[in-house]
This record gives C-alpha cells, structure tokens and sequence, in this order.
C-alpha cells in the first residue's frame, strides 16, 4: 500500500535527522569541519522562560534549559568561540546571537581572539515576549558576524519579505517571533524567517551549518527545509523533545 510506505519514508528520515541533535556539551565537539555557525548562547540572567509576564502558557515549556551565571560569562563565550575555531573550515564563518545583557562580554572575547575576527554586527528588532497592555513591547537582538579566515561567504538577498520587498538592508533586520500554540516549548526559540534570511544570506546549498547551542534545535529544521546539512548539540535532552515537535510541524 502506498500510505504504509511513505509512512515507512517519513519514520526513517525523522530517526536520521534526530540522530543530528546530539545531547553533548560545546567543549565536547572537536573537527566537525561546518561552514557556518547559527547559535544563540543561553542570556546570563537567570532566565528560565516560565516568567508569569509571558505571552505563553508556561506549562508547555520544557525543564532543563542551562543557563549562564553572568560571572561565568566571559570565559563560557571564550569556551564557546573555541569550539567556533575548531570545528569550522579554514574560512568557516559564525553568527552568534546575544541580547543586550551580556553583549559587551562577548564583543570583548571576540576581540581578543588570536583565531577570529570581527567582521560585523547586525541587529535583529522583534516582538517582545511578556505581555503589554499599554504599548506594543519590542526589543533588539545583536547578532555578531565572525570568520575565522579572511575570506567568507555572503550574498547580497534572500527569499524572505526582509530582501523582496525593498533593498537588503543587513542592518536591522525585522522579524516577528512565530509563537507555536499547543505545542511543547523550548524557553527561547529563533524564528523560522529570521534562521532563513541569515542562511541565504550566509551560506549555499549542501553546506554544513553548526548549533553547538541549539537548543529547540530550530537552526536544524531551518537548514534541512533549505537543503543545507546540519549537526547541532545541547546539554538539555528536553530541547530534542521540542525538535521532534518542530520537525513534524514543518515537515
């Protein structure tokens, strides 16, 4: 019968690309040789996301996320830039996200760096998680531009409404957080239009793209719909639950 067998197909490609979230700290990763890194880093606030104040139902939000103390801070992101440096190609390139908290902490790591450079920094603005009832709530997001050689990869436009309805503008880039209802939850998750403006932007078809942070695993999903090859890792076996979840959504 033909249902049973594309069921058989469907069972067999989630098995493998669930196989790609590895539960596993950054430190653990050695020569995985991607050419682009997505990550966001946990915040350093003692963030849980099961705050009263978000726009969620708290009960669908998984336990387990790891979060930075802020005095550990700097050397977790120099923990986090040589895991960067050994696992991408010679002229392997990163995006690393961070909110505003820690931000100067990370700048300040990648300048010392002997391996990376610092070839930019965009801004991501986004609808705020907790609710307000007096104005529409926004904040921005840094996301910093490193490559480890002196070459790197980038394209002038991508697919998403960010490039097709005006000038590519890498600046500031606008996209709403697409809130997933009745669903397990990861306590922060990227959007699928932002992932998928940076990968067009940043790298080809078939390249290997790199989470060692991955949390929801969504840089995984992302990559798989725009045929790039990924492997990605976290510490909170929960984060692999909500990528099941997000795998079946969009595939």
């Amino acid at each position: 019968m033909i249902i049973p067998c594309i069921l058989d197909r469907y069972a067999k490609m989630m098995r493998e690309l669930l196989e790609r979230y590895q539960i596993k700290d950054m430190s653990s990763w050695d020569g995985v040789n991607a050419d682009l890194v997505i990550t966001d880093p946990p915040f350093g606030i003692k963030f849980d996301g099961k705050g009263g104040n978000y726009n969620r139902d708290v009960d669908n939000v998984v336990d387990g996320y790891v979060e930075w103390d802020v005095k550990e801070y700097a050397e977790k992101i120099r923990g986090l830039l040589d895991c960067i440096t050994n696992n991408t190609k010679d002229d392997g390139q990163a995006l690393i996200f961070s909110g505003w908290n820690n931000s100067n902490l990370i700048h300040n790591e990648i300048i010392k760096s002997a391996e990376l450079s610092l070839r930019g920094k965009l801004y991501w603005a986004y609808n705020f998680a907790p609710a307000c009832k007096l104005r529409p709530a926004h904040n921005i997001y840094e996301i910093f531009w490193v490559t480890k050689g002196k070459t790197w990869h980038y394209h002038n436009r991508c697919s998403t409404l960010h490039c097709t309805a005006g000038e590519p503008n890498l600046t500031t880039l606008i996209f709403k957080r697409d809130y997933k209802m009745n669903m397990p939850k990861y306590p922060t998750r990227l959007p699928f239009k932002l992932i998928q403006s940076l990968l067009e932007h940043f790298s080809n078809e078939e390249d290997l793209i790199f989470d060692p942070l991955c949390g929801s695993g969504m840089v995984g999903v992302v990559s798989y719909m725009l045929k790039r090859d990924f492997i990605m890792g976290d510490l909170n076996e929960n984060g692999k639950v909500v990528f099941r979840h997000l795998l079946d959504y969009y595939l």
